[in-house]
């Protein structure tokens, strides 16, 4: 490149002249282009343009404490208005889920307070969110008895994670449930880390109450034949990613084991690449193992995805207007579905 290459692109200035709709800032901070503002609307960009592919499937890559921090009822809009195909979450997100189906809450708190005194109280905290201990013990014994009932139905049979996701919400009636916003619109919800989580520990109390004739199986195993499947048939596929870890390395590598590549990434992360952890891993290195093509329009967006995700989905969805509709690729031949207002 030559000198007069790199000053191409003056910065636009962000100018607030009265009220503002969230797409409106988004175009401020596109026109400066700078730091976290100028990722912030790329990221806008790229969403927006997997969802306008229409032969594109878009992964959502799920962990990290958002659901009991308040972005449970996103995520099931999303699924509804499909907006998103499929998700790969870790376990911990999906129990947070269920704890507020079962009539559970997660409260407002503070990461200032007196631990031992929660700890006297039976609250769990997560970071600034509380949950009482009561909830997760509601939890754990209406899902053993909803373990029971599919191990039942199922007959000694293993199932995938993917089947386990649906079987759960199948049996939650809460619309705002991502589990049954997935079962309702037939998502797929793919847990490979199942066991890592309240379900795992359900599970030991499922297996040991008495009198119990068939066990539950989950083997997560399955779940790679069907996932791999999804990328290979899809002509492209793009990933929205909250967090990283196993959600993120469940999709990334099931791009390489289908030979695709991701054509579309948004990672939201707040983690560092030097550790070598998958987390913070940045997009370019993840071309040299393919799991995201060279060409592929991606950004990494640094921030808290609590803040930084809805801003995203609400200027998509702002632009994409009450008119627009979807068929994603993996429902082709079945009816298209309208974005309610």
């Amino acid at each position: 490149m030559k000198r007069k290459d790199y000053l191409q692109n003056p910065v636009k200035h962000i100018k607030i002249n009265g009220t503002l709709t969230v797409d409106q800032l988004m175009r401020q901070f596109q026109g400066s282009g700078s730091f976290g503002a100028g990722r912030l609307a790329r990221a806008c960009n790229i969403y927006e343009k997997m969802l306008r592919d229409k032969d594109c499937t878009v992964f959502l890559a799920l962990s990290g404490a958002v659901v009991p921090a308040g972005m449970r009822a996103l995520v099931a809009d999303l699924i509804r208005a499909r907006l998103v195909d499929v998700i790969v979450s870790t376990g911990a997100s999906m129990v947070h889920d269920a704890i507020e189906t079962l009539n559970g809450h997660h409260y407002k708190g503070s990461w200032m307070a007196d631990d031992r005194e929660l700890y006297r109280y039976h609250i769990f905290r997560i970071y600034d969110v509380f949950v009482a201990e009561e909830d997760y013990v509601k939890l754990d014994y209406q899902l053993a008895e909803m373990y029971r009932e599919i191990a039942t139905e199922r007959n000694g049979e293993s199932i995938s994670s993917n089947e386990f996701a649906w079987e759960l919400g199948k049996r939650l009636k809460d619309p705002n449930s991502i589990l049954r916003a997935a079962y309702e619109e037939n998502v797929p919800i793919f847990i490979p880390a199942v066991r890592d989580s309240e379900f795992g520990y359900i599970h030991l109390l499922h297996a040991s109450q008495e009198k119990q004739k068939n066990i539950l199986k989950v083997d997560a195993f399955k779940d790679v034949p069907r996932i791999c499947e999804i990328c290979g048939k899809s002509p492209r596929n793009g990933m929205v990613v909250i967090g990283g870890g196993v959600p993120r390395n469940t999709v990334q590598s099931a791009a390489i084991a289908a030979k695709k590549g991701m054509d579309y990434a948004v990672v939201i992360t707040m983690d560092r690449p030097e550790t070598g952890g998958l987390s913070g891993s940045t997009l370019r290195e993840t071309v040299s193992w393919g799991k995201v093509k060279g060409e592929a329009d991606k950004i990494m967006v640094i921030g808290d995805a609590l803040v930084m995700f809805p801003l995203i989905v609400a200027s998509v969805v702002e632009r994409l207007g009450s008119e627009f509709m979807r068929t994603p690729y993996l429902k082709r031949g079945k009816p298209a579905v309208r974005r309610s207002k």
